[in-house]
Formats: structure tokens, C-alpha cells, sequence
């Protein structure tokens, strides 16, 4: 065991604390010196370090030596040649330090050891002495402070709950998702409606409004368009010019189109006047609207359109919610009839449970069919369409 003295404190280093692993080999030696006469020597172990030699001749402590290294293995003997320095003699065990060691040596000879070290190269004698000793340095004990203060604990803990925080949203996040996907759907389009009387152009014409600018509501009977047309005649036959011959002259001038034919349109209920578009004062089109009449007796309704493919689905539906475009505030609503029509769209009319504004009237409507697990009760117009 070597020892260093310093002034204040002794520091003990271990036996097995060493720059390079040793390891015994089955290996002979031969020394020359100036003398030139060879020594024999037994290896006792090698590193890339040196020698550990058992000679019976004394050696010169401090002295130069070349050196020719035998590996006598059961087949193959391996010779190396380096040149050593002996650093100490006792008891006839020598120690020696290798001098000037090549690159290229050094190379082969961390070759030999670790080939014999793992059974690569060995007799079994050699094997078993290879097994039998730790080769490996242990690491030094060292005492590590385990006593934290205040503010690492406090890091500690701020970091703690806040992985544990991300963690949990992440995992709200992903049931969540579930939830949507599996528990969730949404309509492919909605939008608010009613029982509407529509009024639309009979003919290309003038139209006239008799309901004043401003005013939102009509009386039964109340007339609130005059539409000036002219009929549209075609004789095809000569019994058609005979019949014309019958007629007075007024008559004759309507039927050819050189007389106009005053239509006023009045209203079918107590309703509300709904403009899809602007005024249509003049002119207009046939089929051009001109407003919608909507009855003050009948409440506002959603009608929702779905993909069929999702009617499997649909069947589970337990909860419908609403929410009218420009809205926050999010109702639930009672499915009152569901239907198919002709681009194979399951419709649905839906009744709000909270009564809807005139206003909203055509804005569209986010719905979303809440579901329900398998053999669930479900809502009776859903059950309609089994």
C-alpha cells in the first residue's frame, strides 16, 4: 500500500487503485544489460505499464533493460521486445516500468491482454487465475450532500406540481377527444325555421309594396303587394282566332299583351314581414322572391341535417344542444319528426327548448347529438326511423 505525507492530512490509496489493469499471463522473460548476458526471469504479470518479474539474480534498481517477453501458449508462442526500468527489487520480485513504448506495441500488447482476459487466448490454469481476481478499479467512495435548502426544495416542488399540472391536461385533453369522437355528432348543416308563407313574383312585372317601409308586422286580409303583369298568350289554332272574335275590344287588348293586369296580394295571417334581400321596389322577374310572411302562432324551430351513414349512430342520441350563430349561450333542444330526403340526408326538426328571437330567423345553427352507450334509452323521434 503506498502512503503520501502532507503537511495537514494522509491520503491512503487502495492496492487496486492503478493506471492500468494487470493480469497474470503464462510468460517467460529475458533480460540484457550492458553486459549483454540474458537473465532469465519468470513473468509474474504485465500491464501496459510494465512488468511484475520473479528473478534470482539481483537487478540494478534504476537500471535499463531490454526485454523479450515469451506468451508459451498450447500451440502458438507470441515474443514482444520493449525496453524496461526496474523501480524496485524485494524478495526477488521485480518491478518494472515499460520505456518509450511505441504506439504500435502498446497496441499489441492491450491486444494479448484482453484476448487472454476473455478467454480468447489462455490455458486453463491461466483461465481460472483470470476468474478467480477483480481486474476492474472501484470507484472511490465518495460522500455526496444529501441535505437540500429551502429554495431547492421550493424548485423541486414548483417543478413537481407543475409536470404534474401538464400531465393532467394532456390527459383531459385525450379523454376529451374520445369523448367528441365516440360520444358526439355534429350536424352537417342547421339553420333556424319556420312555417313561412313565401311570396314570390308570378311574372315578369312591376311590384309594388303596399306595406310601408319599416313596418314588421301584418294583419289577416292586410294587402301588402300590388303586382302589375301582362298575360302571356299564344294561338295556335284558327279556332283560337274565332274565340278572339267574341271578345270585347278590352278583352282582345289583355289577351294580346297591350293591356296590364293589376294583382294585389294580401296577407294570410297575423305575421311577421321577413325581407330575405333588399326591397325589390320596380321591376321584377318571375320567381324573384319579395318577402315572407312568418306567423306570429307558430314558434321558431331548428331543422338539422345529418349524413346518413351516421344513423347508427344516431339511434343512441340521448341530448341535442343548440347555439344560434352570434350567440354564447348554448340550449337543448326535443326532436319533434327526423325524415330522409332525396340526397339521402337523414332531417331532423328540432324544437329549442328556449323560445328562439324573429331575428334569428334563417341564421345558421351549430347542433351537436349527444350519445348515448349501446341498448341506452333513446329519444322517441329517433325511434321513428327504425
Amino acid at each position: 500500500m503506498s502512503t503520501s505525507v502532507l503537511p495537514d492530512k494522509v491520503v491512503h490509496e487502495a492496492i487496486d487503485e492503478r493506471q492500468h489493469i494487470r493480469t497474470r499471463i503464462p510468460a517467460k522473460a529475458q533480460l540484457f544489460g550492458s553486459k549483454g548476458e540474458p537473465i532469465a526471469c519468470d513473468v509474474q504479470d504485465i500491464s501496459l505499464g510494465g512488468l511484475g518479474l520473479n528473478c534470482a539474480e539481483p537487478l540494478e534498481v534504476g537500471g535499463l533493460y531490454d526485454v523479450a517477453i515469451n506468451v508459451g501458449l498450447s500451440r502458438v508462442d507470441l515474443n514482444f521486445k520493449a525496453k524496461v526500468k526496474v523501480l524496485s527489487q524485494k524478495d526477488g520480485i521485480v518491478g518494472t516500468q515499460f520505456v518509450d513504448l511505441d504506439p504500435q506495441k502498446a497496441d499489441i500488447l492491450r491486444y494479448i491482454i484482453s484476448s487472454y482476459m476473455s478467454g480468447e487466448i489462455a490455458d486453463i490454469n491461466g483461465l481460472f487465475n483470470v476468474m478467480q481476481r477483480e481486474n476492474y478499479i472501484k470507484e472511490r467512495k465518495q460522500k455526496y450532500q444529501l441535505e437540500r435548502t429551502f429554495g431547492q426544495r421550493l424548485r423541486a416542488g414548483l417543478g413537481t406540481l407543475i409536470f404534474l399540472g401538464l400531465g393532467v391536461l394532456a390527459l383531459l385533453y385525450v379523454l376529451f377527444k374520445a369523448y367528441t369522437l365516440f360520444f358526439r355528432i355534429p350536424a352537417a348543416q342547421a339553420s333556424v325555421t319556420t312555417s313561412a308563407y313565401a311570396i314570390n313574383m308570378p311574372d315578369n312585372g312591376n311590384v309594388t309594396y303596399l306595406v310601408p317601409e319599416g313596418q314588421t308586422e301584418v294583419s289577416l286580409g292586410q294587402p301588402v303587394a300590388s303586382i302589375s303583369t301582362q298575360l302571356s298568350t299564344r294561338l295556335s289554332s284558327p279556332a283560337d282566332i274565332a274565340a278572339m272574335m267574341d271578345l270585347a275590344p278590352g278583352d282582345v287588348d289583355a289577351l294580346l299583351g297591350r293591356a296590364n293586369i293589376e294583382t294585389v296580394i294580401s296577407s294570410p295571417c297575423d305575421c311577421t314581414v321577413y325581407y330575405s334581400g333588399a326591397r325589390l321596389d320596380g321591376f321584377g322577374y318571375k320567381g324573384e322572391p319579395l318577402m315572407q310572411l312568418l306567423p306570429k302562432d307558430q314558434p321558431m324551430t331548428v331543422t338539422a341535417s345529418v349524413p346518413y351513414e351516421q344513423l347508427d349512430k344516431l339511434f343512441r342520441t340521448r341530448k341535442v344542444s343548440l347555439q344560434v350563430y352570434g350567440t354564447d349561450t348554448t340550449v337543448d333542444g326535443r326532436i319533434l319528426s327526423a325524415s330522409v330526403n332525396q340526397d339521402q340526408m337523414v332531417v331532423l326538426d328540432i324544437e329549442p327548448e328556449t323560445a328562439l328571437a324573429l331575428a334569428d330567423y334563417q341564421k345558421p345553427v351549430w347542433v351537436q347529438f349527444h350519445l348515448g352507450l349501446p341498448g341506452m334509452p333513446t329519444l322517441d323521434a329517433i325511434d321513428e326511423l327504425r
